[in-house]
C-alpha cells in the first residue's frame, strides 16, 4: 500500500541581515568617529591655521587643535545623554559622529547624536536626559574656550568681499576678559583654533537648546511646563522664523527642519500634569542661563 507522498523539498529562505544590529556594533561607531576625525583635522587646518594645513601648505598636524577639542565637545555631549540613559536603564547606542566634507561644512561635521531605543516616560527621566547632554558639552567647553580666547593672532589681512566673520556669544566675550586679553572681534584677529573649536561646541550647545519638539531642549520644556510645551515651543518656533529672515539662516533651518521630521510638540510622558521638583526646577532654569550664554544673533555673517 502506498503511503502519502513525500512534501517536496524547498530550500528556507536566507533570514533578512540584520543591518541594525550591524549599525550598532563598536567598530561601526569607531569607524564614524575616525572618518570625522579626519574631515574635522581637515577643515580646521584648512579654515583657522597660517598654512592651511594638509589642504594648504602645512600639515595634516596642524588641524589637531581644532578636531580634538571640537569632537571631545560634541562626544562628551553625547556620552551625557549615554550616561543618563544608562541610569534610568533607557536602551540607547553609542554616538554617531555625522562627518561632513570641509568643502562644504566648515567644521568638517554635521555633529553626533545617539538614539534612544525606548520611550521616556517621566518628567524626572525627560529633563535629566535631555539636559545632561547640552551641560556635558557646554562644560567640557570652558577650558578650550578659555586657552584659545588667549591664544588669538593678529590679523594683518585686510577684510575682502566674501571673508567669513563669526559672531561671539557672551561667554567668548567673557573668556576675553577672563584671560585679560582686552576684547576683540573676528574682523581683527585670527582666532585660534582651540577658540573656533569651542566657538562650533557652543553653537552646537545653544541650537540644541532650542525648546521645540525632540531637541535637547524640547526635552527641557517638556518636563518643565508639561502640556503647555507645544504653545511655548509654537512662540520659540516663530521667533526663530524672524530671526531666520532678518539676522541668520542658522536659526531658521534647524528648527524648520525639526519640526518638518519630529512635529513640534514632545511626546506625552506620564506624569505631565505634575509638577518638576525643585532641584530640577533649578536645572531647567540653568539650561536657560546656558542657552542665552551661548546665544549669538548671526553666528556667521560674510561681509
Amino acid at each position: 500500500m502506498d503511503g502519502p507522498a513525500p512534501e517536496p523539498f524547498v530550500e528556507a529562505p536566507p533570514e533578512p541581515r540584520n543591518w541594525r544590529r550591524h549599525l550598532e556594533h563598536p567598530l561601526f561607531h569607531l569607524g564614524l568617529l575616525a572618518a570625522t576625525f579626519v574631515t574635522t583635522t581637515l577643515a580646521g587646518g584648512a579654515a583657522f591655521t597660517t598654512a592651511g594645513g594638509w589642504l594648504g601648505t602645512g600639515r595634516f598636524s596642524d588641524g589637531f587643535a581644532f578636531s580634538v577639542p571640537l569632537l571631545a565637545i560634541l562626544g562628551i555631549h553625547e556620552l551625557g545623554h549615554y550616561a543618563m540613559c544608562r541610569r534610568y536603564h533607557l536602551e540607547a547606542t553609542l554616538p554617531y559622529f555625522i562627518f561632513a566634507p570641509p568643502v562644504l561644512v566648515l567644521s568638517g561635521t554635521f555633529g553626533a547624536v545617539i538614539r534612544i531605543k525606548e520611550p521616556i516616560r517621566t518628567k524626572r527621566q525627560l529633563l535629566d536626559v535631555g539636559a545632561a547632554g547640552p551641560l556635558a558639552g557646554f562644560f567640557t567647553a570652558l577650558p578650550f574656550l578659555l586657552y584659545g580666547a588667549a591664544h588669538p593672532r593678529p590679523s594683518t589681512t585686510p577684510l575682502t568681499e566674501g571673508t567669513w566673520l563669526f559672531d561671539y556669544p557672551l561667554i567668548a566675550r567673557w573668556a576675553q576678559h577672563w584671560m585679560h586679553v582686552g576684547p576683540y572681534t573676528s574682523a581683527t584677529v585670527s582666532e585660534h583654533p582651540t577658540f573656533m573649536a569651542a566657538w562650533f561646541g557652543l553653537l552646537v550647545t545653544c541650537l540644541n537648546l532650542l525648546p521645540i519638539g525632540q531637541l535637547d531642549g524640547g526635552h527641557v520644556l517638556r518636563a518643565a511646563v508639561g502640556r503647555l510645551q507645544p504653545r511655548v515651543s509654537l512662540v520659540v518656533l516663530a521667533l526663530c522664523v524672524v530671526a531666520g529672515i532678518t539676522s541668520s539662516l542658522v536659526w531658521l533651518v534647524l528648527p524648520l527642519l525639526m519640526t518638518f521630521l519630529m512635529g513640534i510638540a514632545h511626546p506625552p510622558v506620564e506624569d505631565d500634569d505634575e509638577p518638576l521638583d525643585f532641584g530640577r526646577t533649578l536645572v531647567a532654569l540653568f539650561c536657560v542661563a546656558v542657552f542665552l550664554l551661548c546665544f549669538s544673533l548671526a553666528p556667521i555673517r560674510v561681509v
